[in-house]
């Protein structure tokens, strides 16, 4: 099975690829938050339950690496049993900042689907420190479920999607002047009115195009990145949400704060 996207290709292990990843480069800070692939790589292959898998670039150059772990539980947290887990992923060193990190979150929900057909809910776990990749995963649809303040190596973070709900790998929230755009596959679907005084942001209306609900729940999913990378001093997100779409709010980790005006929700973006 494989996925073949703009820079990126993703194949699950063959031994062809051993030697790349023996010279796979990580720097000693990324080696606080993952293993070099040739240190997990056996181990996943005599395990039944785990999928190492490449990511190669159009020269075939191994860029990416990381496990597909079905039936994982990772220490500190109750998930599903019938559950995927993405484990050791990394981007060789001397590959970085070309943006392969980014096409690989927005295309191994798709990739893990293929490889595992029968499972619903796929998690992963990040550093708390590593907001870089976090960052990443909320983009790419992940929602941050739990924060883990005694992890292996300190305080961490879970994150979750639902592998048989609708997302959209290819939306883009982007700034331009007093306008949020929605793009998906460059084309605008929709805009969104956001509003910031001092530490608070207010997310007024969402004018959406097409596939509403399902653009609305990606919004959601990635609205925390965008306003941290935009807007440094905002520490919360604020909405007065009509009452059919509390739901949708609340399952993407917006609060009511005020007993007194149950139907103004508030996300809280910085920890």
């Amino acid at each position: 099975m494989e996925f073949i996207g703009s820079q990126i290709k993703i194949v699950q292990y063959k031994e062809e690829y051993r030697e790349q990843l023996e010279a796979f480069e990580l720097t000693e800070r990324q080696m606080i938050y993952s293993s070099l692939p040739v240190e997990v790589l056996d181990e996943g292959l005599y395990d039944p339950n785990r999928r190492p898998c490449i990511v190669l670039n159009h020269d075939d150059q191994v860029v990416g690496f990381f496990v597909l772990h079905q039936h994982y539980q990772h220490e500190g947290y109750d998930t599903p049993v019938n559950a995927v887990y993405v484990r050791s992923l990394s981007i060789n060193n001397k590959l970085q900042g070309q943006g392969y990190g980014t096409e690989i979150m927005m295309n191994i929900p798709e990739f893990a689907q293929s490889v595992f057909p029968d499972f619903e809910h796929l998690f992963l776990v990040v550093d708390a420190e590593n907001q870089g990749a976090w960052n990443l995963y909320e983009r790419a649809g992940f929602m941050h479920l739990a924060t883990n303040p005694n992890g292996p190596i300190g305080k961490e973070r879970l994150y979750y999607l639902d592998l048989d709900a609708k997302y959209v790998s290819k939306l883009r929230l982007v700034r331009d002047g007093a306008i949020v755009r929605l793009l998906k596959d460059e084309d605008e679907v929709g805009t969104l009115e956001l509003t910031v005084d001092g530490k608070v942001a207010v997310l007024k209306a969402m004018n959406i195009k097409e596939d509403v609900e399902t653009i609305r729940e990606n919004v959601l999913r990635q609205i925390a990145t965008f306003v941290r990378k935009h807007y440094e001093a905002v520490v919360q997100i604020e909405a007065d949400v009509p009452d059919a779409l509390i739901d949708v709010y609340l399952n993407n980790n917006f609060v009511a704060m005020d007993s007194d005006r149950p139907n103004y929700l508030t996300k809280l973006i910085r920890y």
